[in-house]
């Protein structure tokens, strides 16, 4: 069986369990950036593809009220169950579908790729209160070891594309980002910022990681496990990732 059918953004509900099991959360960096440039309170957000709530978790801990986006009923059932008890409001929705009041912030971690080019800043603008804030953020996750990267890139390619072992927030992601951003005429006062971030995880929990991204997931399931069985023989017990996040901002124009 082979989900090459689906279209590649709703993939990850096969997964939900997973995602939220191996998926990395935001560092406390992301948040305070945000709400740091801001300049004013923000009392509510509107997340675009929150997943199971990573980054969902990160902004509602610190106060925000946070309308969480997601168009895929697996990760938004996981969603719900994780931020219950918080100040969240999952919509089982896509970003283009949804059209609520203004509001102080919008943002999207590792999913804005996945949004229609031809209205998603328009749509954001119009999402946002005069001055409100779009954050759009996402890590680059490698191997640290440049040999090792290399060893599971080459394990991998006859399978999957050549950027299969990295989330989907592809490396050129944030300079056509930028480009976007600027070229819209919606917004000012751009800035990007580098996180630098290590993480030191299990063998397992990399090749868990794997698992969840969207190259992977479009494999058969024999397919899948036998590429992440490649991946076993090459990765020690323990693996150090950069994991670095990559922070846009932007603010909607008076």
């Amino acid at each position: 069986m082979t989900s090459a059918g689906t279209p590649r953004g709703l993939l990850f509900g096969t997964a939900a369990e997973s995602y939220e099991r191996y998926r990395l959360g935001y560092p406390d960096q992301v948040v305070d950036r945000t709400l740091a440039y801001a300049g004013r309170p923000v009392a509510e957000a509107v997340e675009v593809g929150a997943g199971t709530g990573k980054a969902t978790r990160a902004f509602a801990s610190r106060g925000v009220r946070v309308r969480a986006l997601e168009p895929d009923p697996d990760m938004h059932a996981v969603l719900q169950r994780e931020t219950a008890a918080m100040p969240v409001e999952p919509v089982l929705t896509t970003f283009e579908a949804y059209d609520g009041p203004p509001t102080g912030l919008v943002y999207a971690a590792a999913a804005w790729h996945w949004t229609d080019p031809s209205t998603r800043w328009t749509h954001a603008a119009d999402l946002l209160e005069p001055g409100g804030v779009l954050a759009i953020f996402g890590s680059q996750l490698r191997l640290a070891d440049p040999a090792l990267e290399e060893a599971v890139g080459r394990a991998l390619a006859d399978r999957v594309d050549d950027s299969a072992s990295r989330p989907e927030d592809e490396p050129s992601a944030p300079a056509w980002r930028l480009a976007e951003i600027e070229g819209s005429g919606l917004f000012q006062d751009v800035r990007s910022h580098d996180l630098a971030r290590e993480v030191t995880v299990s063998q397992e929990e990399y090749v868990g990681h794997l698992s969840t991204i969207s190259a992977f997931l479009r494999l058969g399931v024999e397919d899948r496990q036998k590429v992440l069985r490649r991946v076993v023989e090459l990765v020690p017990a323990q693996v150090t990732l950069d994991a670095s996040v990559v922070l846009q901002l932007a603010r909607r124009r008076s």
